[in-house]
């Protein structure tokens, strides 16, 4: 009698076994389904936060005044272009472009009219770009363009382009005419330069003092700085011609 109560015992402890494999094998497919699915809904949210961030990214580069990157872009790119002429020992120059006497512009039209203007400065100034080239907004009236593989020769002879086709650009608005002056200072890295060159924006403040001695000039000029030379007091090089 006890035996056959054991057997029973015994026949019904492995069918639960049997049962609770059942039900844990059925558990974990479920299991394993639902997790897969929600790994799925994250990678596509986390596709979809990726997208946003690039997008956000793209709209914080952007100079909302004018339509074309700003200096937060031109930082990033400086140091990838900086990187890649080290790299290949390929030249790196860049121009510094200040609009002459835009205060006036400001004081005379309006501050409205003023950024009409810097918006088609800007479109113009864009006009000379390669597709590798970076144009931003640097702050108020002054722009950089910054051209990878560009010897100096090569960089006065764009500053004096768009330098002579923005004097001679009449900006019609109708109700009245503006034209505009530029003042530009070039700067170039060549192979030889990087040896003692400490940072990428030495190449921009370079531009940038190059351009003040063209203000001290007279305005309405380009004017080359060797990077190499004596950057704190140096002769502005001959125009280069069209």
């Amino acid at each position: 009698m006890d035996t056959d109560k054991n057997e029973i015992r015994d026949e019904m402890s492995r069918v639960m076994n049997v049962e609770d494999e059942k039900f844990l094998v059925q558990w974990l497919v479920e299991s394993n389904k639902q997790l897969a699915q929600r790994n799925r809904e994250l990678l596509v949210e986390n596709l979809n936060l990726t997208s946003q961030v690039e997008a956000l990214q793209k709209i914080s580069f952007i100079d909302f005044a004018t339509g074309i990157h700003n200096r937060g872009y031109l930082q990033q790119r400086l140091d990838e272009e900086f990187s890649r002429s080290r790299r290949t020992g390929s030249s790196l120059s860049c121009l510094f472009i200040d609009l002459d006497d835009f205060k006036k512009v400001n004081d005379t039209y309006g501050h409205l009219s003023g950024d009409r203007l810097l918006r088609d400065v800007a479109m113009l100034l864009k006009s000379f770009c390669r597709r590798e080239d970076v144009l931003v907004r640097f702050g108020g009236e002054e722009f950089v363009l910054l051209m990878s593989c560009t010897g100096h020769r090569r960089a006065q002879l764009v500053a004096e382009r768009i330098r002579t086709r923005t004097e001679a650009r009449t900006f019609d608005y109708g109700e009245f005419k503006l034209s505009i002056t530029i003042s530009i200072g070039v700067s170039t890295l060549k192979k030889i330069d990087f040896k003692s060159v400490k940072s990428p924006e030495e190449l921009i403040w370079t531009a940038d003092r190059a351009m003040y001695k063209v203000k001290q000039h007279g305005k309405n000029h380009s004017f080359y700085l060797p990077f190499s030379s004596d950057r704190h007091d140096f002769a502005p090089a001959v125009a280069a011609t069209t």
